[in-house]
């Protein structure tokens, strides 16, 4: 939404928060000159974009870092998330191979504020996390990162608030036209897939009245290749008796996919901007943004069973290195075929309206509906079919410095013996719905110390709710487990796989088998596959002679393999916030140097209602012929409903001193807080069970308290010129209530579980600081004129990190990792080029994920190139590549000899035209 401010510029918390603020002497006499203006040169392109940036940060009170566009609808990079990791202290996290999640100085997704023109955006993940990959950059004009809090700001980001700006009618006077036509080609799949974009804006006469439309479509065709081997069996889980070894770490299992997925983005933008008087101004806009992913996976698994293992070499570290399987037929060659499709829709529509109501005085009204959807349920599918390895001894091995691979297996794509296993239909559908209102005052001071006071009020609700819609546990998806039907062989085919990951795949298999997925349905639903079990059937059990009776019933039940919503799965947190704020802004000199002063504090009050449906397990059956599966039974659902409700004071300062016209130095305090996600509030168990180990029972705790940091900052910046700069800062954060996920034992009807509830428990200090600089070589004879190169560190660092010797009770903040860009570009006349490369060093991702284990993702490193060329003042030619490296994604497991799993995404290249009128 429009922000409104009657004085003569924005400052930092009206550009987050969509309401007036009082300008700074120094921020004035800025904002009064055009950022992309240089005397009568008129500046663009990358100049443009890093001449903005660094204004708004120089004029800030607090640290604050922004990209901003190239131009009408050019964002630096085709992710908007791309290009926050450019600025210090910024990374990311991937989703096959594109840019999803920020972390913000060692704080993850959770931690991080996204506002959209200042307002919360609702996400369809399952918890605050905000997914970037689904805003078009071509839609954005400025994404800013606010790293220290002021009490106008939105609470939640005890890592940062990021605010993300689309581009206003009244903007530009006039009629304006802008648009691209490219092509997006992935390396692995080799395939080319158009995208475009366009947006048009206009204004009357008297630039009262804008109307602005922009649209965006994307398609790329992406395929990944991952091996993974779901984290490692240990202690009790891994290898006890053989051979006289006990607590041997043995790999859950051993997969190579292939990923092959279609992505659709849709996005619309509009907006209105209105000047009914000279007093009053009135905004609306809406954005809309549907993002589709459709995805098979192709894979081939090898599952371990710990009692079949014997002649097992280990490591010092109690790490398997190599093992052999026995010849009775306890490992099988699984054919797996999978998709977990992304259906995704994020819409948001606000009103703003700001009334200079005197001459010092104005209010701000801004009014907003978020909704955010994931229509999964259902819609995605894992059906396996396999032959087991009868009469061979396969062999593991761990293969150090490569990944690890069986050998002596019976042939991959043999399908004389194959058999049905698990089949199911799966996915989630989420809500995510958010209402929110704000009303601010603002008093500036023409005299004195004094230059403004503001006030405001805020109210949110927020109702996320969830349901996984799958096949029926207990009837149909272990209906085949065990390998115990026969399959027609003209259900499979042969898939080619090639040489995986960039060849680290040693002894992996280039071909195995796929099938359709429907055609499996089918023959599973039919009578030549449950009458195998049936009196006079090939697998007839005396023992449990009415299995084909219950298989075909329970496909009459539920109309084949349908997929229904699990009535235990369900969810629903309603969270309603207020917030009242009183800040109160300073100027002076102190020996001819201007400072300015920030102090404010906010009040912020939470009530939460988690609902669910409760049911209790009524009986775990085996599955015959799979000692790794098991089905459970559930008795009838009940709702069932808890609240909670907490209160907050946050107060902040925010100091900055001119000690020379170029010389800024800032120091910064305040108390932040993150609410707990939205999935640990939930009451609703999920219950798993995966023999050989216990069962699983996960929940969340609605009375959890919200994590709570003290934040100190200290920052100074050295500008040499409008577009170069070399700034130090320093962070310090304390953070309480950190969540820990306790478990402890228990029994369900005989069986063992482990139950796992997240509570408050943990302190944690995490400090750090960040170099950058910033230079354009200016005054390089031509054509050299035109460099300018971008760089930054970021240090951060915390006492509570991991110890891979101990083995449970570990507290960590995860996410932690030092990082570092450096980018080189040149744009002089009609030719533009940047080369960026972007690093993430090796850091903790949970410290409790698969298997219970620990994940450490290794270090990771990316060039990205871009070029453009101008034919004339009004189109250019451009392409882009990213990944030039093809650098690969990696984790392990507690140690380094223990790897987790290794993903290669390729390269993307993308090429066309773009102009503006």
């Amino acid at each position: 939404m429009v922000t409104m401010a009657m004085s003569a510029v924005v400052a930092q918390a009206a550009q987050a928060q969509q309401s007036a603020d009082a300008p700074s002497a120094a921020a004035a006499e800025s904002a009064d000159k055009d950022p992309t203006t240089l005397g009568a040169v008129v500046v663009s392109g990358t100049r443009a974009s890093i001449q903005k940036s660094q204004a708004l940060k120089q004029d800030a009170i607090g640290t604050v870092d922004a990209v901003s566009a190239e131009d009408v609808g050019k964002f630096p990079d085709q992710n908007v998330a791309d290009s926050l990791q450019r600025i210090a202290g910024v990374s990311v996290d991937r989703s096959g191979g594109e840019s999803r999640f920020i972390t913000v100085r060692g704080f993850g997704p959770e931690f991080n504020t996204v506002l959209l023109n200042g307002r919360t955006m609702a996400t369809e993940n399952a918890g605050r996390e905000f997914s970037f990959d689904v805003l078009p950059s071509e839609l954005i004009s400025t994404a800013e990162v606010f790293k220290t809090s002021q009490a106008n700001l939105s609470e939640g980001g005890i890592g940062a608030t990021v605010n993300i700006k689309t581009r206003r009618p009244l903007d530009d006077k006039g009629f304006h036209v802008a648009g691209s036509v490219s092509g997006v080609r992935d390396s692995l799949s080799g395939e080319t897939k158009p995208k475009f974009s366009g947006l048009i804006s206009d204004t009357n006469a008297d630039g009262t009245f804008g109307a602005l439309l922009g649209v965006v479509r994307y398609q790329r065709d992406h395929t990944s290749e991952v091996i993974d081997d779901e984290g490692w069996l240990t202690g009790s889980n891994g290898i006890n008796g053989v051979s006289g070894l006990n607590n041997v770490a043995v790999p859950r299992t051993l997969q190579y996919k292939v990923n092959q997925e279609q992505r659709t983005r849709t996005g619309v933008n509009a907006a209105i901007d209105w000047l009914p008087s000279e007093n009053v101004r009135v905004g609306v806009d809406a954005m809309y943004s549907k993002y589709e992913i459709d995805s098979k996976v192709n894979a081939f698994g090898l599952y371990t069973d710990p009692a079949d293992v014997q002649q097992v070499s280990v490591d010092a570290n109690g790490t398997a290195t190599s093992f052999v399987r026995r010849d009775t037929g306890g490992l099988a060659n699984d054919h797996i075929v999978s998709s977990s499709p992304r259906n995704s829709i994020n819409q948001q529509l606000g009103v703003n309206v700001a009334w200079q109501v005197g001459e010092q005085t104005s209010l701000d009204f801004d009014g907003s509906y978020s909704k955010a959807e994931e229509n999964s349920g259902g819609k995605g599918y894992f059906m396996v079919m396999g032959a087991r390895n009868v009469g061979v001894n396969p062999t593991w091995n761990l293969n150090p410095g490569a990944f690890p691979s069986y050998s002596n297996l019976l042939p991959t794509t043999d399908t004389s013996d194959l058999r049905a296993h698990f089949v199911d239909r799966e996915g989630d559908n989420r809500s995510d719905e958010l209402y929110e209102g704000k009303v601010s005052l603002t008093r500036n001071f023409i005299e004195g110390t004094l230059s403004q006071l503001q006030f405001g009020i805020s109210g949110s609700k927020r109702t996320k709710d969830s349901v996984t819609v799958r096949t029926s546990d207990s009837d149909l998806n272990c209906a085949y487990c065990g390998y115990a039907v026969r399959l027609p062989s003209e259900l499979a085919s042969v898939f080619n796989a090639g040489s995986l990951v960039n060849g680290v795949s040693t002894g992996a298999p280039t071909q195995w088998l796929t099938f359709d997925p429907q055609r499996y349905f089918d023959f599973l639903s039919s009578p030549a596959a449950y009458n195998q079990f049936a009196p006079g059937g090939e697998f007839y059990d005396p023992n449990d002679p009415g299995r084909a009776q219950r298989i075909a019933d329970a496909l009459q039940k539920y109309g084949g393999f349908r997929a229904m919503p699990v009535p235990q799965s369900q969810w629903l947190v309603e969270e309603k916030s207020y917030a009242a704020f009183a800040q109160a802004t300073f100027e002076n000199t102190f020996h001819d140097m201007p400072w300015t002063l920030n102090l404010g504090v906010r009040f912020v009050k939470t009530d939460a209602v988690s609902r669910a449906v409760s049911s209790q397990v009524e009986s775990i059956t085996g599955t015959p012929g799979d000692p790794t599966n098991a089905q459970v039974h559930f008795t009838p659902p009940i709702p069932i409903s808890r609240s909670a409700s907490y209160n907050d004071w946050l107060p902040s300062l925010n100091f900055r001193i001119n000690l020379r016209e170029n010389l800024v130095l800032r120091a910064s305090a305040s108390d932040t807080l993150t609410r707990p996600t939205l999935t640990s509030l939930r009451i609703s168990e999920d219950i798993g069970v995966r023999p050989p180990g216990p069962g699983s029972i996960n929940t969340g705790n609605i009375d959890l308290k919200p994590y709570k940091a003290r934040n100190y900052d200290l920052g100074a910046e050295w500008y040499f010129n409008d577009t170069s700069y070399l700034g130090l800062a320093g962070f310090y954060k304390k953070v309480e209530n950190f969540v820990t996920n306790v478990t402890r034992p228990t029994t369900i009807q005989g069986y063992p579980f482990m139950e796992t509830l997240p509570v408050n428990a943990n302190t944690a200090v995490v400090k750090g600081a960040e170099l950058s600089f910033q230079y354009t070589f200016d005054r390089l004879p031509a054509p050299f004129d035109g460099l300018g190169v971008q760089a930054n560190y970021t240090y951060v660092d915390s006492k509570q990190s991991f110890d891979p010797a101990i083995a449970t009770g570990q507290f960590a903040v995860v996410g932690l990792a030092n990082s570092g860009n450096l980018i080189v570009f040149y744009e002089k006349g009609r030719v533009g080029f940047r080369a960026a490369y972007n690093w993430r060093d090796e850091y903790l991702s949970a410290v409790r994920g698969s298997q219970g284990e620990p994940t450490t993702v290794k270090p990771y490193g990316q060039i990205d190139l871009s070029a453009n060329f101008k034919l004339n003042d009004h189109v250019s030619l451009f392409a882009e590549a990213s990944n030039v490296n093809d650098e690969t994604e990696a984790a392990y497991s507690r140690y380094e000899s223990r790897p987790q799993w290794v993903a290669a995404n390729g390269r993307a290249l993308s090429f066309g035209v773009r102009g503006s009128w």
